[in-house]
Formats: structure tokens, C-alpha cells, sequence
């Protein structure tokens, strides 16, 4: 590990304070960005401000997961005990997954940013970075998408689903749900995806569903028949490896799993593009004839 100089050790100037802080983020050491700032870092990313033992696992965590990760620095703007710091932030995500995500992206960054740095008797005090956190994440190659705030009793979260064209109308859905903290929402990503992977080849598969609100984790998994379904899953290791970290190692804190079989099916519609009219498909067939003349197909039924 570099060892970084801290301001004690050298002219407490507030330029001096701020190139220490930067240094010691490019030496990737978390607990020098904690030793260096007394109060309290905050950027786009976090709910609060944070400080000591959380900044530095804040930082190492962000290094973990950039390897490469390196800020370089333009001339400081400096306003007496204020020092406004402009880098650009660049780096690989090939180390660890970041928080939400089930494994590394490959995506690299190259952002601009700023940090306004408050300092006070010689000290860095207070850290308020400002980046497009938009920009972020889709240079990596995700998605920011927008959901409305939760108002009791309905939450919104995020969705997921897997279409593989199959024309079949199912015949059962396995239904699972499972509450999880923070850190296992990657694994739980990661499994439910290699689980998934898994299925697609086999004929009982129709189609899936995912969505997560909160800690709560949901999926929705269509198939031929019941007995199908529970045939598939047997077979299915991943699947198996998953139930086994759940039961044996304590995967999430609670959960509920299930297979359910059809009540009732409505034929499926399908709007015209001639006229515009509604189209009746009967459960089965491929395509149907509008009273125009034309011909609608049916749509996946998941």
C-alpha cells in the first residue's frame, strides 16, 4: 500500500489538505480517506452523509470493484477555506460487482465530477462530491430508470422478463418470494440468472417473470403442466444448488414457494392494425380473423 502524506505532515495549507485527499483515493486507501476527512463525505450515490469506519469501507469497496480506478485532478479552485476540486473519474468495473448488480460489468467510466471540500484549522472537514449519476450507470452498461416514491400499502421496484417466443399457453406457474437484506441481492440476482440460463433449453419452460420491491424478491416461472414444472426443477442444478444455500447456509430471512395451476384462461386479444378493433384469440391458436378482414397473430402469453 502507498503511504499517503497527510496534511499534519506537511503545510496545512487548504491546498495542501485537498491534494492529500485526492492522493489518497488514487492510492486506493480507504483508511486514509477516513483519517483524512474529521467530518463527514457525501456524493450521489449514498442515502446520508458518512464518515470513519464507513467512508473507508465506502472507498474500498468502490477500488474493489475498479481496479483501475484513478481521479485525475484539474487546478484546484480555491475561496479561502474552500477548495473545489474538478477531476475526471475513470475506471474498469472487472473487480467486484457493485452494490445491486450480480456480477462485474466490464464497463468502463470516464467521468466528470467535482468535490467541494470544506476545511477548517488546517483540517479537511467536510466532502460533497457532485457526478451524473445517470451517466454512471449506463456507461456501464445498465439501465437508471425512474419509479414513482412508495406510498403505502403499494411499493415499485424493478421487473425482469425472460420471452423465449413460446406460443404455448401454460399450464402452471411456480410462484417464489424471498425477503433479503442488502448484501445478498446480488447473489439472489446472480442464482435467479443462472437458474434461469438453465431452464430456457429445457421443453417445459414457457416463460418468466422477476420483479423486486424493497427486500422482497418475487419470481414467476411459466411451464407446460404441474407435473412438468416439478420434473424441470429436479433436474435443474442450479436451481438445487440455490435451495441448498437457502436451507443449509440461511440465504434471505424469510420466503414462500409454490406451483399453481391455470383456473381460468381468457382467449388472448390482439388489436387490429387495419381497423383498430380488438381481436378474440382462442386459447391454442396461432392467429385469428378480425370482422375486417385481417389477420392478427397472438403474442407470447408471458
Amino acid at each position: 500500500m502507498t503511504e499517503v502524506e497527510l496534511p499534519a505532515q506537511r503545510a496545512a495549507t487548504p491546498e495542501a489538505v485537498a491534494e492529500a485527499y485526492f492522493a489518497a483515493w488514487n492510492a486506493h486507501d480507504g483508511a486514509a480517506v477516513a483519517a483524512a476527512v474529521t467530518g463527514t463525505y457525501v456524493d450521489p450515490t449514498l442515502p446520508a452523509p458518512i464518515s470513519g469506519d464507513d467512508l473507508a469501507a465506502y472507498v474500498d469497496g468502490l477500488c474493489a470493484a475498479f481496479p483501475d480506478l484513478a481521479f485525475v485532478a484539474e487546478p484546484l479552485l480555491v475561496d479561502g477555506s474552500t477548495v473545489v476540486g474538478r477531476w475526471r473519474m475513470t475506471g474498469t468495473n472487472d473487480g467486484a460487482p457493485l452494490p445491486g448488480a450480480p456480477a462485474p460489468t466490464g464497463g468502463r467510466i470516464d467521468l466528470p465530477g467535482i468535490d467541494v471540500l470544506t476545511t477548517r484549522d488546517g483540517r479537511l472537514a467536510d466532502v460533497v462530491g457532485y457526478f451524473d449519476q445517470k451517466a454512471f450507470v449506463e456507461q456501464l452498461g445498465l439501465q437508471a430508470i425512474v419509479v414513482p416514491a412508495d406510498s403505502w400499502p403499494v411499493s415499485f421496484g424493478v421487473a425482469t422478463r425472460v420471452d423465449i417466443g413460446h406460443l404455448t399457453v401454460p399450464g402452471a406457474m411456480s410462484f417464489t418470494w424471498i425477503d433479503a437484506a442488502p448484501d445478498e441481492v446480488g447473489e439472489i440476482q446472480q442464482r435467479s440468472q443462472e437458474i434461469v440460463t438453465a431452464l430456457a433449453s429445457d421443453p417445459a419452460f414457457v416463460g418468466f417473470r422477476a420483479a423486486a420491491t424493497g427486500d422482497r424478491f418475487a419470481t414467476m416461472t411459466f411451464w407446460t403442466s404441474p407435473e412438468a414444472a416439478v420434473a424441470a426443477l429436479a433436474r435443474n442444478r442450479p436451481h438445487d444448488e440455490a435451495m441448498g444455500r437457502l436451507w443449509q447456509d440461511g440465504l434471505g430471512h424469510r420466503g414462500f414457494t409454490s406451483i399453481w395451476a391455470p383456473y381460468k384462461v381468457n382467449p388472448q386479444f390482439s388489436g387490429c392494425t387495419e381497423c383498430g378493433a380488438y381481436v378474440p384469440i382462442p386459447a391454442g391458436a396461432e392467429r385469428a380473423s378480425c370482422e375486417c378482414g385481417a389477420e392478427v397473430e397472438v403474442s407470447s402469453y408471458v
